[in-house]
């Protein structure tokens, strides 16, 4: 079976539009709107973050028939980026085994300023409900990163073992040593990289007497260019959405013919 045969592309591209809502997500708050959640799901929940004495939205829990999805926001900005990407490591606590992970993400995810964390929340939710279809996990850029770090924290610490994750753009998180702990536990797991895009590369696999490693497995796609003023476009969501797009036409042209 090839790679293409083994990526859901009609999961992904649902994914991916799941993805893109939490950007909608966080745009009607700072306008002062109330977000509905998805169109075509039932909104569960949401998550916030602390940030400089305010919560902000940093994603949702939302449910159609028996499956649940789960959706992290990406950063909004190359500043946004800066401020969040630590590359330093600590270790991940949730784990039995020893690793470690990219600080500024875990933080995130296990912040519990002035509420209950991301990750409190999302787990309380994954307890109390007798979930009965698949469990979805995604994101985009930071999203993607929270999205490793969630669903290896719900194969490990609740009884939903088979998480299936679709990140898109999403930066390295942690440690070889957790990518390895990740690998063996989600079978399921999908990483949507444009070969131009400059965000996947980060944090590299050597900095700062850290180490590096990306979780499996890759889908790899291209579009834009490879020059570093055009980073926004080659890891623009609607970008990724539209040459997966492109990908299931393509696809579907080939097997009418």
């Amino acid at each position: 079976m090839t790679l293409l045969e083994k990526f859901n592309i009609s999961l992904a591209l649902e994914l991916a539009n799941l993805s893109l809502e939490t950007s909608i997500q966080y745009s009607d708050y700072k306008k002062g709107k109330k977000w509905l959640g998805p169109k075509g799901y039932q909104l569960e929940a949401t998550f916030q973050i602390m940030h400089e004495g305010k919560l902000f939205p940093l994603g949702f829990i939302a449910s159609k028939g028996e499956d649940i999805y789960i959706s992290w926001r990406g950063v909004g900005s190359i500043e946004e980026w800066i401020e969040v990407a630590q590359f330093e490591q600590e270790e991940c606590a949730y784990l039995a085994e020893k690793s470690k992970v990219e600080s500024g993400f875990y933080q995130i995810y296990t912040s519990t300023e002035e509420s209950c964390s991301p990750q409190d929340k999302i787990l309380n939710f994954l307890k109390a409900r007798q979930i009965k279809g698949n469990i979805y996990v995604t994101g985009h850029s930071m999203g993607g990163a929270l999205a490793v770090l969630n669903a290896l924290d719900i194969a490990k610490n609740t009884k939903y073992k088979e998480p299936i994750l679709y990140s898109f753009a999403g930066p390295r998180t942690g440690s070889p040593n957790y990518a390895s702990i990740y690998d063996n536990a989600i079978a399921h797991s999908w990483r949507v990289v444009n070969s131009n895009d400059k965000i996947p590369d980060l944090p590299l696999k050597d900095i700062l007497g850290y180490h590096y490693q990306h979780v499996k497995q890759e889908f790899g796609i291209t579009f834009g260019n490879e020059h570093l003023c055009d980073w926004r476009e080659d890891h623009s969501l609607l970008n990724y959405i539209k040459q997966l797009k492109k990908i299931s036409e393509d696809l579907r042209v080939n097997t009418e013919n």
